[in-house]
């Protein structure tokens, strides 16, 4: 049965319920509509549960009756009677401090009944001041505001509602009312701070402040500088907003920093919060973790900021110096392809926006892209930025038949030229991308990857390397993995290399469905490819036909002679600093004889044994803080002709053990 004797008719509102008068009449806990129920609950603290409740019974407090002498109170609270410091407030806001603070503060003051500490007025104080001396001047008798100018004035001041048509005493009178209530105001707060400013000033005039006066030191709208955890390098930021914060084991100053950075498609804000550890009594300011701007470090910022600009969009640079690879990292600055690690559609030719100079000084040390070198998304400092230097001797450096080297050279040198390629590539080179795709094939360390790094050493573009491993062998994977290192090279200019791609060179079989799927999906994904293309291979035994249709050239890669190890130890002992002479002088550490060369390029190891013997010679070189020389580099062959004769005795006599059980 209904709470309610008489329910109203459908459509009924919560308004319509009329108080009870009579105290024998049931509550009313409830409505009935056409098929639903409209129930009221209150929650009782002392059962911790909701209960039914008739709203007519509630009876709101009066509005608050304004105070027509007075233009606030302040107010002071106390936790407890034991409390040595209330809080201040400032509460019964008279009608035109209220319209003004909504402009000037905001949310607080669209409250019925606003209230405001004391405190937060502080780091506001002067731009209140500023207002204020704005409104005292526009009723100056020398002020020479025009109507219009006293009309946009009075609506900063609180005064929405005034228009064009308002006469010049309406905002006069609007203005003066304002200004004599903040005149009240800014009297109350300047004796109230007058101990703190005064503390402040003192302290800051002898290059200290106190752990409690940092949140005045302070002001939102400073601009500051802070050094980053990662480099150590400065960086600038607007205080947005500042706070302390206390735990059980300590507490600190936090603040709210602003920047600027490059998003890839345009320059963004970015915050982050800072933090400043409490202490006891004072600390040098310039020992604090943030400091205000001065004009030497902007100016270091803003050259920074400059830089950084530059390498706003996608950038072919240098970046430092890799022991491990003899030479400087080559690298990709490309930070929306960052951003999404290479998997999206990428249009290099979109235009840059500009960045104001005022805000140069708010840019990172670091951008963003990929390492060619390391093969690793990462950040780069700009200062350590440098153009590419490109090896012009590296097609010398290249071991290959003299007729295929020209071959390669001519193929590539037509890529080089837009006019050239649109007339005559599409019956040079075959696939439907018009782009140049070159297999090449032998055992390891014979010259196949030299050949790709020095193909993007004559056009100058960078060398894209990517591993067999990094494109799966599931064929949906594949085609994904494919299209997007495609879609990077392509944006990048680069030259790409697919290492190892024996899995979808090698003849299809009836037997091996799931390889012929990613035959058929590199098939379908390469030959659109535009670009230069390198495809290696070592293992491969017959190729695919519908590939070699579709291949511009394919090289064979014979084991190195003696000649060609020469050529190959000669190139990285130049590129370890080491100089190749005829004969060495007994005091000269720092170069080789070609005769102590000839002899090393007598043992049989490839081209990638070589480097990897060089490079090793090269750091115990340097950790004994002395120039490569023969020494370090017979030291590492012996080790390196000790451990393949012991492998070797290994493997015959595992062999010997197999043959033995076979037998038996």
């Amino acid at each position: 049965m209904s709470e309610v004797e008489n329910p109203p008719k459908a459509g009924a509102t919560e308004e319509s319920i009329e108080k009870v008068e009579d105290a024998k009449s049931p509550p009313k806990t409830q409505i009935e509509y056409d098929r639903y129920i409209h129930k009221f609950e209150l929650y009782d603290s002392d059962e911790y549960k909701y209960v039914p409740w008739d709203p007519t019974t509630y009876t709101p407090p009066p509005p608050p009756k304004e105070d027509l002498h007075n233009y606030f109170h302040v107010v002071s609270r106390y936790d407890s009677e034991s409390s040595a410091t209330p809080q201040l407030l400032i509460t019964n806001w008279s009608k035109t401090l209220v319209r003004f603070m909504r402009t000037f503060v905001g949310d607080p003051f669209f409250n019925s009944r606003p209230e405001y500490k004391v405190q937060r007025f502080f780091p506001k104080l002067e731009q209140l001041r500023a207002k204020w001396n704005e409104a005292k001047s526009a009723l100056s008798m020398e002020s020479m505001l025009s109507l219009d100018e006293k009309v946009v004035l009075a609506k900063a001041l609180g005064n929405p509602h005034v228009h064009q048509n308002s006469s010049e005493a309406e905002l006069i009178e609007q203005i003066t009312q304002i200004v004599e209530h903040l005149s009240v105001l800014m009297a109350y707060l300047d004796e109230q701070f007058k101990p703190t400013m005064d503390r402040l000033k003192l302290e800051t005039s002898h290059g200290q402040i106190s752990y409690d006066l940092l949140i005045y030191f302070f002001k939102v709208g400073d601009i500051l500088y802070s050094y980053d955890d990662e480099f150590g390098l400065p960086f600038a930021f607007t205080l947005h907003k500042r706070w302390y914060q206390a735990s059980t084991n300590e507490s600190y100053f936090l603040v709210t920093a602003i920047t600027r950075f490059w998003n890839g498609n345009q320059y963004k804000k970015e915050t982050m919060d800072l933090k400043l550890r409490s202490f006891e009594g004072t600390k040098e300011i310039s020992e604090l973790a943030f400091q205000h701007l001065d004009s030497d470090m902007k100016e270091k910022l803003v050259a920074r900021g400059k830089l950084y600009v530059t390498y706003s969009g996608i950038h072919y640079k240098q970046y430092g110096f890799d022991l491990y690879i003899f030479c400087q990292n080559r690298i990709m600055i490309d930070r929306t392809a960052y951003n999404y690690q290479g998997g999206y559609d990428l249009d290099p030719d979109t235009e840059i926006p500009e960045l104001e100079e005022q805000k140069l000084h708010f840019l990172p040390p670091e951008v963003y892209g990929f390492n060619l070198s390391t093969k690793k998304w990462q950040s780069f400092l700009v200062d350590e930025i440098q153009p590419v230097v490109f090896d012009e001797k590296a097609w010398d450096h290249l071991v290959l038949d003299p007729d295929t080297k020209t071959l390669i050279k001519g193929l590539v040198e037509v890529t080089k030229n837009e006019n050239t390629t649109s007339r005559m590539v599409n019956d040079v080179i075959s696939g439907k991308g018009g782009g140049l795709i070159a297999v090449l094939h032998g055992p390891p360390g014979t010259g196949k990857t030299l050949t790709a790094e020095a193909v993007a050493e004559i056009l100058q573009r960078p060398l894209y390397m990517v591993g067999s491993t990094e494109l799966s062998t599931s064929p949906s994977s594949l085609e994904s993995n494919l299209k997007k290192i495609l879609k990077l090279a392509s944006a990048w200019d680069a030259v790409l290399l697919i290492d190892e791609a024996d899995v979808f060179l090698e003849q299809r079989s009836l037997h091996e469905l799931g390889r012929n799927a990613l035959v058929s999906v590199a098939l379908r994904v390469l030959e659109y490819h535009r670009g230069v293309l390198f495809l290696t291979t070592n293992r491969i035994k017959t190729f695919d036909e519908a590939f070699l249709s579709r291949f511009s050239i394919a090289i064979s890669y014979p084991e190195l002679d003696q000649t060609g190890r020469f050529t190959v130890w000669s190139k990285f002992f130049e590129l370890a600093g080491c100089r190749i002479v005829e004969t060495v002088e007994p005091d000269r550490k720092d170069v080789i004889s070609r005769s102590e060369l000839m002899r090393l390029a007598s043992k049989p190891f490839n081209g990638r044994t070589i480097k990897n013997l060089v490079r090793t010679a090269q750091a115990l070189a340097l950790s004994t803080n002395s120039p490569l020389c023969l020494h370090h580099v017979q030291t590492v062959v012996n080790t390196q002709e000790k451990f393949l004769k012991g492998f070797s005795q290994c493997r015959g006599q595992k062999r010997k053990l197999e043959v033995l059980e076979c037998e038996e």
